[in-house]
């Protein structure tokens, strides 16, 4: 091809005048077209494209068979992401570790991949508290007053019941008011004689089936069955005789 110097038109190569502008070819040199280069093939597995031709090379060579640029400093080509595989899903009734993620067949106690447990903590149980004693009511402060010797029996205040009876460490018998002191040993009072529960401001007695039986103002009491007591009321224990006091 010739290349018009008036107005830059490529003309056929032989041309004397310019088909353009008419200018006089004469002179003046063809130029040839540069060569259209192929693509590039793409480089082989490990291989290095060379940064100034774009042409493939072996890997580890260090200058391009084609152009001749340095191929040192170029990176080789990064290699594709691997995707990993997916996650299969867990066995019916199976577990999935919390730790890994690993399926685990049913059943399992750890997990076949990290050995983490896959046994669920026990749950949590909350200390069960004791319901709360209700307070006595103010100014009630009942006692027993022994009359053959004027001994004061102060009934113990926020228990649910007291008992009344003979101490006897053998069989593990503690009652709260003890009788042995004041004759309960001799008038064969029993080891748990009976009871004394608060209720509001009342106080009641009820006797525990014992042997020689409990006596409110001379009336016997029937076992198990509640009786209210008074300010001065007589109560018997067998022969042990008391004041009852309301406070």
């Amino acid at each position: 091809m010739i290349t018009c110097p008036q107005c830059g038109n490529q003309n056929v190569d032989g041309a004397a005048f310019c088909d353009e502008c008419g200018a006089s070819l004469t002179g003046v040199a063809p130029v040839s077209a540069p060569p259209a280069h192929a693509p590039a093939p793409a480089a082989p597995a490990g291989g290095v494209i060379c940064p100034q031709c774009g042409a493939s090379n072996l890997p580890g060579t260090a200058f391009c068979d084609n152009c001749g640029a340095s191929l040192t400093a170029a990176p080789p080509p990064s290699p594709p992401p691997v995707t990993p595989p997916p996650q299969p899903a867990p066995p019916a009734g199976g577990m999935i570790c919390p730790a890994c993620g690993a399926s685990n067949l049913p059943g399992a106690t750890f997990c076949d991949n990290c050995g983490v447990s896959l046994a669920a903590p026990p749950p949590v149980t909350p200390p069960v508290q004791p319901p709360p004693v209700a307070p006595p009511p103010v100014g009630l402060q009942p006692w027993l007053e022994v009359q053959a010797s004027g001994a004061r029996l102060q009934i113990p205040l926020g228990q649910p019941e007291v008992i009344i009876g003979r101490e006897d460490p053998v069989s593990g018998v503690f009652p709260e008011i003890d009788l042995t002191p004041h004759g309960g040993e001799e008038a064969a009072v029993s080891r748990r004689h009976a009871r004394l529960t608060l209720q509001g401001n009342r106080c009641f007695i009820e006797d525990l089936n014992s042997t020689n039986y409990t006596y409110v103002n001379k009336q016997k009491l029937n076992p198990g069955v509640r009786q209210p007591l008074s300010e001065g009321d007589e109560v018997w224990f067998s022969k042990v005789k008391t004041i009852f006091h309301a406070s």
